[in-house]
């Protein structure tokens, strides 16, 4: 009975303990940027349209982050970007993690 309420302990675990050390490798690439264009989808849009935004990266926090950075970002997706505001953005290959206006 004590072998299997370690086994049930140690398999319920894992997924947090994957969690944890999986968290702080997520977005490898962080800079501070200002949004120098916003190219909108040209036609019709949907739920899933993306806006091509344009950072100049401004102070490269961590990772390697090109000049000038150009990302997909949802259209109405949970990050409202705004042309000339300045913000933090957090990549993952290339991809958004997480954007916070500074």
């Amino acid at each position: 009975m004590g072998k299997i309420f370690l086994i049930l302990v140690l398999i319920l675990s894992f997924p947090v303990f994957s969690t944890v050390v999986v968290r702080a490798m997520d977005c490898p690439d962080q800079f501070e940027g200002r949004v120098k264009a916003i190219i909108e989808p040209v036609g019709s849009t949907h739920v899933f349209s993306v806006n091509k935004v344009i950072f100049e990266n401004h102070r490269l926090l961590k990772g390697n982050v090109k000049d000038e950075v150009t990302l997909d970002v949802l259209q109405n997706g949970p990050f409202q970007i705004e042309s000339r505001k300045d913000y933090r953005v957090q990549l993952r290959n290339g991809k958004v993690c997480w954007i916070d206006e500074l």
